[in-house]
């Protein structure tokens, strides 16, 4: 009867053990966001009346294994600069690992002036 009472408690304790191995929680792969860093100067004044082009940015990840790979191609850039008016605009970067990790968002500062 002690071997049956033996069996029965091992089954209990390792179905607990099965249970409470489903119930944890998932842990991130990549637990590190992106970060962005901007190519040029920040704020800019560019003339009115002349074609802005923005210096742009690089974004980098740091992945689990700790490698810092460039993905610079996964960022989104959004401008609401207007050449034509004198004013300040902010171009903005933006960027997301494979992980789903969202980087700190980074701006730029472009005031469009008559100064050259």
């Amino acid at each position: 009867m002690k071997a049956n009472q033996f069996i029965f408690l091992l089954w209990i304790l390792s179905d607990v053990l099965l249970i409470s191995a489903c119930n944890k929680e998932e842990t991130k792969d990549d637990p590190y966001p992106p970060f962005i860093v901007l190519n040029g100067a920040n704020p800019v004044w560019s003339p009115l009346g002349e074609p802005y082009e923005d210096a742009g940015a690089e974004a980098y990840d740091i992945t689990a294994s700790l490698d810092t790979i460039n993905i610079s191609a996964r960022m989104q850039i959004n401008s609401n600069v207007d050449e034509d008016e004198i004013g300040s605009y902010r171009v903005t970067f933006n960027v997301a690992d494979e992980a789903g990790n969202q980087a700190e968002e980074i701006q730029r500062v472009v005031y469009i002036n008559i100064f050259k």
